[in-house]
């Protein structure tokens, strides 16, 4: 079969090579039944793979495969296949685009779609460096998962001893033509040009998204009391009712090491409804005292209590803390904000400014489960939160106080194992005096405020050539 016309076949053939080409020994010839493994390493009479069968390739005459380099792959591709089923193979190829720009902060401009030359696609991302494949399938298993799509039908290519079909080529059973398709649309793109444009993505990316969660991590994501919002100045009303609620008809603590936080959310409660601050404290108090001891740090005592509820209960009716008084403005430093810029991708630059405007909140030292971290940067995604908060702690911008540590009264309680939610501490230097600031509420993002404390090269110099399409508006 002729291919459609082109200046020349070199360009093609190069980046063929550039992109998908790992190992020249071992590769993949598809017949009309099957596919034959070829390797030199078994038999020195085979030829290599080399650019004279790249074009034959492109002709269509013979269609080649690759595999990996054994323990290293240079790009993925999700091979999604359901067989006879168009319409479905179809439907998942559009959700796995999506979640991997969705929850993955793939950029679209670096997801590549081809025809497998059946009825299903194959989806690439190709690394600007090689990745360990143990990495490159725990980033798959990640996508897949967070997908919902089944792992039979969308399968991890290349392997060492499972190859993938290089793109261009002639399907040798159906005779079509394995063209690029447009990602949003999945029509044909028959043009070699396609192929000229494409570059690979930032491998950090993938290494982001290949955390793998301990169970720890994961008992973290069930936990349902959340500490801490960067959204309120307390918590917010319906939480906060709900919190106070489940205390008061608890008639006690209901979490281990939690008093600081109970005592500031009751007596916002109590000030909400107009309650004296006498009244608050006598209250809070009774709270305190008939919640079992296990629930206390070892060196608490009843007179320490008494102490911090007068503080607390002070602090709270003079500042006017009530439920629902969520957009108290903060103040933001330009070496803040720099420093946000500086910690690595969108997702994790949101964190940072979320946990910066948490601290500016709750002090220094803060907590913050992982579902408020999730609602914080707006993902689902646990491996995307997981790997943000590892890069920030890798970057110095912030650093572990309490990590994994059993709630062990809350497990003896419900019989299972429950744990703390982390608690951290920000490592940013103090503002020097008359350092450039602005004052923010919520309603303002890490981009907004960026662009009032920074000009636009001090942002660029800051962020990474896949985050300014789709987050700066900077070319």
């Amino acid at each position: 079969m002729t291919p459609p016309k082109q200046n020349s076949q070199g360009p093609t053939i190069a980046k063929l090579s550039d992109l998908y080409v790992t190992t020249r020994k071992k590769y993949l010839v598809q017949t009309q039944d099957s596919y034959i493994t070829l390797d030199r390493s078994n038999n020195s009479g085979i030829w290599t793979l080399n650019d004279s069968m790249l074009k034959r390739h492109i002709e269509g005459s013979n269609t080649y495969g690759v595999f990996n380099a054994n323990a290293y792959n240079k790009f993925v591709t999700f091979d999604v296949d359901y067989s006879d089923d168009q319409p479905m193979a179809r439907w998942a190829t559009l959700k796995l685009i999506d979640v991997l720009q969705r929850e993955f902060h793939i950029a679209g401009a670096d997801i590549h779609v081809s025809i497998s030359g059946g009825k299903g696609y194959h989806v690439d991302l190709f690394f600007d460096r090689t990745l360990p494949s143990e990495i490159v399938r725990t980033f798959y298993m990640n996508v897949i998962q967070e997908a919902d799509l089944p792992a039979e039908k969308v399968e991890f290519r290349p392997t060492w001893t499972q190859g993938v079909k290089i793109p261009l080529g002639i399907h040798q059973r159906t005779g079509n033509r394995c063209w690029f398709v447009d990602r949003q649309t999945l029509e044909p793109i028959e043009s070699y040009d396609y192929l000229y444009d494409v570059q690979p993505l930032a491998a950090e990316l993938i290494e982001d998204g290949a955390i793998e969660l301990t169970d720890e991590q994961e008992a973290e994501f069930r936990e349902v009391v959340e500490r801490t919002d960067t959204t309120v100045n307390v918590v917010d009303t319906s939480k906060a009712l709900t919190k106070a609620a489940e205390i008061l008809k608890a008639g006690r603590l209901i979490a281990s090491n939690t008093r600081h936080s109970t005592t500031l959310t009751l007596a916002s409660f109590f000030n909400s409804q107009g309650v004296e601050a006498d009244v608050a404290i006598e209250n809070i108090m009774r709270v305190l005292h008939d919640t079992p001891r296990e629930y206390f740090s070892p060196k608490s005592t009843p007179e320490h209590w008494q102490k911090e509820t007068e503080r607390i209960v002070a602090i709270a009716y003079d500042r006017n803390y009530t439920l629902g008084n969520a957009d108290r403005p903060i103040t933001i430093y330009k070496s803040e904000i720099l420093a946000v810029l500086e910690v690595g991708t969108f997702r994790q630059k949101q964190l940072a400014y979320a946990m910066l405007s948490t601290s500016k909140r709750y002090g220094n030292v803060f907590y913050l489960t992982m579902n408020s971290a999730m609602r914080m940067i707006g993902t689902k995604s646990k491996p995307t939160v997981n790997s943000a908060i590892k890069k920030l702690v890798e970057r110095g911008f912030i650093e572990y106080v309490r990590k994994g540590e059993v709630d062990k009264a809350r497990s003896a309680e419900l019989g299972q194992t429950r744990y703390k939610p982390n608690k951290y501490r920000l490592l940013l230097d103090k503002p020097a005096e008359g350092e450039k600031s602005v004052e923010v509420t919520s309603e303002q993002s890490v981009v907004d405020v960026a662009y009032l404390l920074c000009d636009t090269d001090e942002i660029k110099e800051r962020i990474k050539r896949y985050e300014r399409e789709n987050h700066w508006s900077i070319a």
